[in-house]
């Protein structure tokens, strides 16, 4: 049997290691890299390799720095490699208004939990006489206005058109 091996070239380069290097000294903040390791689940050894340019994270990891520094890894991903653009609120915003019903309410169960979990979300409080779990905010954000209103069923707008 013939024996060979692979060499694989590496496509980060040094610009990607070194914002690498810095957005993980930025997610660790004023914690020591051996208690970031634990946050991430990783050794203290890891950290110090991103930090120094040494090694880069999984992708698995990649995701959890890229939560850290409240960024989709796509985005962080794209930062990284020093590319622009990425998802703007107008984008997100159109894509929720084309979103399918059933993606629609995943998406408001999520934001519903993020509410309730955002240290900077407006206050909520309990409504009396419903069920123990529904909240109320106390001051509504701004209303987006809209150029048409629809009302009905999926399947109701389906039918019309």
């Amino acid at each position: 049997m013939e024996k060979f091996s692979l060499k694989l070239v590496s496509s980060v380069d040094e610009g990607f290691l070194a914002k690498l290097a810095v957005a993980v000294q930025e997610s660790r903040g004023k914690l020591s890299q051996r208690e970031f390791a634990e946050v991430l689940g990783v050794s203290q050894s890891t950290v110090q390799q991103w930090e120094n340019g040494k090694n880069v994270p999984s992708l698995e990891n990649l995701e959890k720095i890229a939560r850290i520094k409240g960024m989709l890894v796509e985005a962080f991903v794209a930062y990284l490699y020093g590319r622009t653009g990425g998802l703007t609120s107008k984008d997100i915003l159109d894509r929720v208004e084309v979103m399918p019903s059933q993606d629609f309410a995943q998406v408001l169960r999520v934001m519903a939990d993020r509410m309730a979990t955002a240290k900077d979300a407006p206050p909520l409080m309990e409504r009396k006489g419903k069920g123990e779990g529904d909240r109320v905010p106390l001051d509504l954000p701004e209303r987006v206005e809209m150029d048409e209103v629809t009302q009905g069923t999926d399947e109701e707008m389906k039918d019309e058109a």
